[in-house]
């Protein structure tokens, strides 16, 4: 199901979008909808650390450090993962 919706966007923006769907071979349309997913993905995980935090204590610095290691391993294409976690 697709809900549609009016939108305004600053100009820069808009542009900058219009750029990146084409470059990425998608409409403007589904563009907006995999930044809004991901954007979606990373409040989620933010709020699952916060209650984890909650729950457990404030994660230490080691452990931050941990954490970004395996999202730049994720992210640089080391883990097949990498590239199933970008097209969603």
């Amino acid at each position: 199901m697709v809900t549609k919706r009016s939108v305004s966007l600053n100009d820069d923006i808009a542009r900058a979008v219009e750029t990146a769907a084409r470059e990425d071979g998608v409409s403007f349309s589904a563009w907006l909808t995999s930044a809004a997913e991901r954007q979606l993905r990373v409040r989620e995980g933010l709020r699952g650390v916060a209650a984890f935090e909650a729950e457990a204590g404030a994660l230490t610095a080691e452990e931050i450090a941990a954490g970004e290691a395996l999202l730049a391993r994720l992210l640089s294409g080391v883990s097949g993962m990498a590239s199933r976690v970008r097209r969603r």
